[in-house]
């Protein structure tokens, strides 16, 4: 089997996923007018997206800090006023890839336009990966009112107290080829019982499956030229399908939602430290990844969350 049959062999027999998620990733200056900036940038986006058939919600969030793994111990949770640069991502959540596709080839012009805005503020990006979720187990975030009311008529359920002070932790794994299944399976234990520590709200374990090329900002050479001569008819083209982009070893991005930066600095390193996760995370997570995970921490500028009650309700 040639190699780019072998990879539509591989997308074409994934499990099908009950929500896809992009995320849209630049590396910016880090500006104290940022949010400001990136809200005036994102009007019109925000509303194209809205209007797509098969959007379910979305996340929109900003680096806080990096966990030191691996003797990065330059690294540290709160980074805030140290970093030159910081990484913005986008989450949008869909019922399928190829409506989150159409998004682009519908609405490329506003997504062109929204990403000029941000331009002098822009180092790396933008790169936009689209995963399937394999597992997800994050309650919808209410106030502490919204709360009592639902827990009082028995309705609490897949609901969590916002604590107005939410960070999520985002670990990139590249694992090594046929361990995935025991590297998931292995993931679900260890998140399960880390539960357990005090301020974890819940967590989301995606799957690359590819990259969309429109979203990276990455057309044709010939579909760009038609537009620069004609704006008003042509479309961006992509240079290639979302399924060219899967990526061999597969690449995982584990999320894991705390109450505070206080509460993910003293939860996280239990998976190291506590003997019934390390025994686990050690032999089927760490000895299973290719390299060392990256991780940084993140807090949400701006959040929809339809995809949380989406997910809640048929529970994968």
């Amino acid at each position: 089997m040639k190699p780019n049959e072998y990879l539509r062999h591989l997308f074409e027999t994934e499990p099908a996923s009950l929500l896809y998620v992009a995320i849209n990733r630049v590396l910016v200056r880090n500006d104290p007018k940022l949010m400001q900036m990136m809200r005036q940038a994102s009007s019109k986006m925000c509303l194209a997206t809205a209007l797509t058939p098969g959007f379910r919600g979305f996340d929109l969030m900003r680096q806080r800090g990096a966990c030191p793994m691996g003797m990065r111990w330059a690294a540290k949770p709160d980074m805030g006023q140290e970093l030159s640069h910081i990484w913005i991502d986008q989450f949008t959540y869909w019922d399928t890839w190829e409506s989150h596709e159409k998004f682009h080839e519908t609405f490329e012009d506003v997504v062109v336009d929204s990403c000029s805005r941000c331009g002098s503020v822009m180092l790396e990006g933008p790169e936009e990966p689209v995963f399937r979720i394999v597992h997800s187990d994050l309650p919808k975030l209410v106030s502490l009112n919204q709360w009592l009311k639902k827990n009082a008529s028995g309705e609490a359920k897949g609901y969590a107290i916002d604590s107005g002070e939410t960070v999520t932790v985002l670990a990139e794994h590249i694992v090594r080829p046929g361990k995935e299944a025991e590297f998931e399976a292995a993931e679900v234990s260890v998140l399960d019982k880390l539960k357990e520590s005090g301020g974890m709200i819940g967590y989301q374990i995606l799957k690359r499956i590819g990259l969309s090329c429109l979203g990276s900002g990455h057309p044709t050479v010939e579909s760009l030229m038609e537009d620069m001569k004609d704006p008003s008819g042509s479309k961006l083209k992509p240079a290639a399908a979302v399924w060219e982009g899967y990526t061999i070893p597969a690449q995982y991005l584990v999320m894991v939602e705390w109450e505070s930066l206080h509460a993910a600095e003293n939860g996280m390193p239990h998976v190291h430290v506590k003997p019934e996760l390390l025994f686990i995370h050690g032999p089927k997570v760490l000895n299973n990844c290719i390299r060392m995970p990256s991780v940084r921490v993140s807090e949400s500028m701006f959040r929809e969350q339809s995809n949380r009650e989406i997910l809640n309700k048929l529970k994968i």
